[in-house]
């Protein structure tokens, strides 16, 4: 079973903050995003679970960014942190530090 973890990266001058919450709820996410009677995934409905359930500092939403570029940087971190991509850099993080302490 996989621990939830958090990464933080900064990104255009704002430190945000990600939540790994397991591989099921990165299944549902992109499941729950799909445009009802379609094979497409709203781009919209995705940046808004990741905005509410993955990036959980700061707290944004996609109004808060000036443009989509923007946006889609943390997004792309989002996501990366959503499917445990970040998982090993998270628990060699915390190990360095217990063993420093």
């Amino acid at each position: 079973m996989a621990n939830f973890y958090q990464v933080k990266k900064t990104i255009d001058g704002t430190e945000y903050t990600a939540q790994f919450n397991g591989i099921s709820a990165a299944l549902k996410a992109v499941d729950d995003s799909y445009i009802q009677g379609s094979n497409n995934i709203s781009s919209l409905k995705l940046a808004e679970y990741i905005f509410d359930n993955v990036i959980v500092a700061p707290k944004v939403s996609v109004d808060d960014f000036d443009n989509v570029s923007d946006m889609n940087k943390v997004i792309e971190f989002g996501r990366e942190v959503m499917q445990g991509n970040f998982r090993n850099e998270a628990v060699g993080s915390a190990a360095e530090k217990k063993n420093k302490a």
